[in-house]
C-alpha cells in the first residue's frame, strides 16, 4: 500500500516558490516589486557615467580645443625657425594619434544614449499612440488599415520626440558657447555653465535625429499582412525540418521549481526530457535537420543546472550534433 506523504510535502513546493513567481501576481504588483528593487543611487550613477559625463566632456571639448588652439598659435608665433616647426609637428602628432580613441569613446557613449534614452522613449510614445488610436478608431478596421495606423503611430512618435528635443535646444541655446579663449584656461570655472549647456544641446540634437530616424524606419518598413499568402513550396524542392524549443529553464534539482512559475508551474526537468524523447522518436521516423533551443536554457544560470541540461542532451547523441543554442537572458 502506497503511503501518502505527510503535511507539507516538499515535492509540492512551498510559499517561497510563489513569492518569486511572476505568474502569481498582477502587473502592478510586479512593477511595484521592480521599483522597490531598483537602487536609485546606482541608477543615477549609471546614467551619469553612461550619458552625463561623456556629454559634459563633449560639451567641454570645443571650448578647450579652441582655447588651446589660440594659445598654441600665440606660442608658435613667438618661436622662430626650428622651434616653431618642432612645436607644430608635436601638436599635429598629438591630434593624429589622439582623435581615434576619442572618436571610439564618443561613438560608444552615443550608443549608450541610444539604448538608455532614445529607444525606450521612442518605444513608449509609439506604443502609447498606437494603443490609444486603435482603442479609439481601429477596432473594426481591416488588417491593412491597422497596418497603416501602426505606421502613422511610429512616424508620430518620432516626430514628437524630435520636436521635444528641438524645443530643448531652442531654450538652452542662448547659454551655449562653442569657442574658448586663452583666458578661460586660467579659470576653468568659466567653462562649467557653457559646457553643461553644450552637453544638453549635443544630447538633444542626437536624440532628435535618432528619434526621427527610428520613426521613419518603422513607418516605411513592410509589414507581414497575410502569412498564408506566401508562395507554396514547389514539388521536389529541398525542405528543412526544424524543431524549435524555447525557455526550457532546466533546474538543478529533481523536484526543483522554476523561478518564474511558482508551485503552479512545471517542476523538475520532466517536460524538457519528454520533449527530447519525442524529438528522438520523430527523428527516427523522419530525420530532423536542426533543433534550435532559444531563450533561457537554465533557470538561474547555475553550473549544476548546465550540468543537468547537458545530461539530457547526452541521452540523445543522435540529436546532440543537430542542436544549435541561442541563449537568452
Amino acid at each position: 500500500m502506497r503511503r501518502e506523504p505527510g503535511f507539507g510535502d516538499p515535492r509540492l513546493g512551498d510559499f517561497e516558490d510563489d513569492v518569486s513567481s511572476t505568474k502569481q501576481r498582477s502587473l502592478f504588483s510586479i512593477a511595484g516589486s521592480m521599483l522597490s528593487e531598483i537602487s536609485i543611487p546606482k541608477l543615477i550613477f549609471a546614467w551619469v557615467l553612461s550619458i552625463g559625463l561623456p556629454a559634459i566632456l563633449l560639451g567641454l571639448a570645443p571650448l578647450v580645443a579652441t582655447a588651446w588652439a589660440a594659445t598654441l598659435t600665440d606660442e608658435i608665433a613667438s618661436f622662430t625657425g626650428v622651434g616653431a616647426v618642432a612645436l607644430l609637428i608635436v601638436s599635429i602628432a598629438i591630434g593624429w594619434f589622439g582623435w581615434r580613441p576619442l572618436l571610439r569613446m564618443a561613438e560608444t557613449n552615443f550608443w549608450s544614449l541610444n539604448a538608455l534614452a532614445v529607444q525606450p522613449g521612442y518605444a513608449f510614445f509609439r506604443e502609447a499612440i498606437r494603443h490609444l488610436s486603435e482603442q479609439a478608431v481601429a477596432r473594426r478596421w481591416g488588417e491593412k488599415a491597422r497596418a497603416r495606423l501602426r505606421a502613422i503611430s511610429a512616424a508620430a512618435a518620432g516626430i514628437i520626440l524630435c520636436l521635444l528635443a528641438v524645443l530643448v535646444i531652442y531654450l538652452v541655446w542662448p547659454s551655449t558657447r562653442w569657442a574658448g579663449t586663452p583666458a578661460d584656461l586660467v579659470s576653468l570655472q568659466r567653462f562649467i555653465m557653457p559646457a553643461v549647456a553644450n552637453a544638453v544641446v549635443i544630447v538633444s540634437a542626437y536624440s532628435a535625429g535618432a528619434a526621427l530616424i527610428w520613426g521613419v524606419a518603422d513607418s516605411t518598413m513592410d509589414q507581414p499582412l497575410d502569412l498564408s499568402a506566401f508562395d507554396a513550396i514547389p514539388d521536389g524542392a529541398r525542405r528543412w525540418r526544424v524543431a524549435h524549443l524555447s525557455d526550457v529553464h532546466v533546474v538543478g534539482e529533481r523536484y526543483g521549481f522554476r523561478i518564474e512559475s511558482g508551485r503552479v508551474g512545471p517542476r523538475g526537468n520532466d517536460r524538457f526530457e519528454l520533449a527530447m524523447d519525442r524529438l528522438a522518436e520523430i527523428h527516427a521516423e523522419n530525420p530532423i535537420d536542426l533543433i534550435l533551443i532559444t531563450g533561457d536554457m537554465t533557470d538561474a544560470g547555475l553550473s549544476v543546472e548546465w550540468a543537468a541540461f547537458d545530461d539530457v542532451l547526452m541521452r540523445h547523441p543522435e540529436l546532440r550534433d543537430r542542436i544549435y543554442l541561442l541563449p537568452g537572458n
